[in-house]
């Protein structure tokens, strides 16, 4: 095996006492060579992982709007609301029909509604035409509202003229004399023991139909005594 100096490192000589590089003694510091440091085998370079695959978020996008189901719900809600109302008009209607035609109440309107002179407290204008269609008649706890149209082909001046003769001449009556546009309204009223009584007469001129137009309204309110 071969020796080599402690000293300088350089191959010794084995019939040589010194060594023959920087002179050291062979004897005082010969040594085995130590072994060359092995070289470890390089390790086969890893395997890459693969790149990690991070899961996309899903969009924070709103749910899709079904708008079929909403309008069908809207309409659901609006049939509800209208079936209730309808219910609660044919309620109220019955409740009025009833209490108006309970205990000699009674309402008649147009061509049914039969209603004379006396009906209305005041003579109608001679040689005028009934309109069936402005008559009602309604009677509440002998409490009595009664109405009719008339037509005549003379001016205005003349039938005010004659209701202001025939609701002047009522005694203990009050008579009243309002324009309004091209109608005059005539009202005419009265108490007598508690009952009170009017005759509204409104004279409205149709120049497009050469005629005026009259309506008189009688209204008598029972005592509350009664």
């Amino acid at each position: 095996m071969a020796t080599f100096c402690t000293k300088c490192g350089a191959s010794l000589s084995s019939d040589a006492g010194f060594c023959t590089t920087c002179g050291a003694p062979i004897a005082a510091a010969a040594a085995a060579a130590p072994p060359p440091p092995e070289v470890a085998a390089a390790a086969p370079p890893a395997a890459q992982a693969p790149p990690p695959v991070y899961a996309q978020p899903a969009a924070a996008y709103p749910p899709p709007q079904k708008s079929g189901s909403a309008l069908k719900i809207i309409l659901i809600v609006v049939a509800v609301v209208f079936g209730i109302g309808v219910i609660g008009v044919g309620v109220f209607g019955y409740i009025g029909y009833r209490a108006l035609h309970a205990a000699g109440n009674s309402l008649s309107l147009g061509g049914s509604a039969d209603v004379s002179d006396a009906d209305l407290g005041v003579t109608v204008y001679p040689g005028s035409t009934h309109s069936s269609n402005g008559s009602m008649r309604l009677k509440a706890a002998n409490n009595l509202v009664v109405s009719s149209m008339y037509t005549t082909p003379d001016p205005p001046a003349s039938v005010l003229n004659y209701y202001q003769g025939q609701l002047g001449s009522k005694s203990g009556a009050t008579i009243n004399v309002r324009e309004n546009g091209e109608a005059t309204t005539l009202t005419s009223a009265s108490v007598d023991g508690g009952a009170k009584e009017s005759i509204v007469v409104t004279i409205t001129p149709q120049a497009s139909l050469n005629q005026t137009q009259i309506m008189i309204v009688h209204t008598k309110v029972a005592s509350s005594s009664q």
